[in-house]
């Protein structure tokens, strides 16, 4: 018989059995891997969503692997949801503009979790990173007053409850990746640490359009029992050394015990009745004109130096780091002369009071004592901080 005569007869037997091959595998049989990407590209990168898109088409080789992408563009049509998968690209409009607002995040990833049940999934934040709480510009919200970033803590608890939601599903959230600029500080990775299984980010610039993405989903559909932490690595190993400066991974589950191993590290130094502030330290990421980034253990080596203080905490806390924390660490080959040094995460180091007091309802700043330390180093009302090199 023709393949045109078989056809209907195996429709039929299809759906004598309860749905075809697509609806057995959405509705019954999760996805080995699902990718979700945000682009809320309304800004100038909007010239790199379409190579982006491209590039992640031609890695969806896998039937059992499937990208989402919500991407706002600077036109005024709305936003738009893309699902690749290996038989090709799907589009469909989305009404409003606010890329910016967590509710139209937590809207898209819901839509991911409902339509997309997966085993492994891995959440992408593609877009620019501002201050130390911003992150994904939208330059035309589409209405007045509405927001031009993420805000980092509100963007946390989404992505934490819709983790918990896809992990009663069965799945797991096995990477969350903010490839944005500076999003690498200790206090954001802390902030979301329910994320996902593992939690990458940068230091400091991050380049665009990127091009990892085509050999990253080819190893995902080839690995279906792949975790996070290989998914991330792979994503180090493919990415051309002008896209990044450092990418580093830490566990989610070693973040829940920051506090208690941080701590110990903060009091020596707060005992101190004059605390001397370091010096000859250059910020991996600034956002003028009042905030600075500082590798984290840079940053405290100096200060336990400066200030002869004993460093036995602070080694118990830099082996945990190093065995415990981090879970993966690259700095990009052309960048090591600058970067060869830093520990993978930075302390947000303000030029003022005002700067730091922005961000009081931070976890980490409720608990530990990492604000007070950071604001006795502040300099008086009125004095400017010198240093810090200016990164976009």
């Amino acid at each position: 018989m023709s393949r045109r005569t078989l056809a209907p007869l195996a429709l039929v037997a299809a759906l004598l059995l309860g749905g075809g091959a697509r609806a057995e595998q959405t509705a019954t049989k999760p996805w080995d891997w699902v990718l979700v990407y945000y682009m809320a590209y309304d800004n100038n990168l909007e010239p790199c969503g379409r190579p982006i898109l491209d590039m992640l088409g031609k890695g969806v080789k896998s039937p059992r692997l499937v990208v989402t992408c919500q991407a706002d563009f600077t036109d005024n049509e709305g936003m738009r949801r893309y699902t690749i998968t290996h038989e090709g690209e799907k589009v469909e409009a989305v009404p409003g503009e606010g890329s910016a607002e967590e509710e139209t995040l937590r809207d898209y990833l819901e839509w991911v979790r409902l339509t997309f049940p997966g085993r492994r999934l891995a959440l992408i934040f593609l877009n620019h990173g501002g201050k130390l709480g911003e992150m994904s510009l939208d330059e035309n919200p589409g209405r007045e007053g509405g927001q031009n970033w993420l805000e980092v803590h509100e963007t946390s608890r989404v992505v934490a409850a819709w983790r918990e939601a896809v992990k009663k599903d069965g799945g797991e959230v096995e990477l969350l990746f903010l490839q944005q600029c500076g999003k690498g500080a200790l206090e954001n990775y802390h902030a979301f640490r329910d994320g996902g299984r593992v939690i990458m980010a940068s230091q400091t610039v991050v380049g665009a359009p990127n091009y990892y993405y085509e050999k990253a989903l080819r190893w995902a559909g080839q690995h279906p029992e792949g975790t996070g932490e290989e998914l991330a690595a792979k994503i180090r190993e493919f990415e051309p050394a002008n896209m990044f400066t450092t990418y580093t991974a830490m566990r989610g589950a070693a973040l829940e015990e920051l506090p208690a191993r941080l701590e110990p590290v903060l009091a020596p130094l707060l005992k101190k009745e004059q605390l001397a502030a370091p010096t000859g330290l250059r910020s991996c990421f600034d956002q003028p004109p009042d905030e600075l980034f500082i590798d984290g253990l840079a940053l405290l080596e100096a200060l336990y130096t400066q200030n002869e203080v004993d460093r036995a905490p602070l080694d118990a806390f830099a082996a945990w780091v190093r065995d415990e924390l981090l879970c993966g660490h690259r700095v990009s080959p052309a960048r090591e002369r600058v970067a060869s040094s830093w520990c993978g995460f930075s302390i947000y180091l303000p030029r003022s009071r005002r700067a730091l007091e922005r961000y009081s309802h931070y976890p980490i700043y409720r608990e530990t004592r990492l604000d007070d330390l950071v604001g006795r180093l502040l300099p008086p009302p009125g004095a400017q901080r010198a240093g810090g090199r200016r990164a976009r």
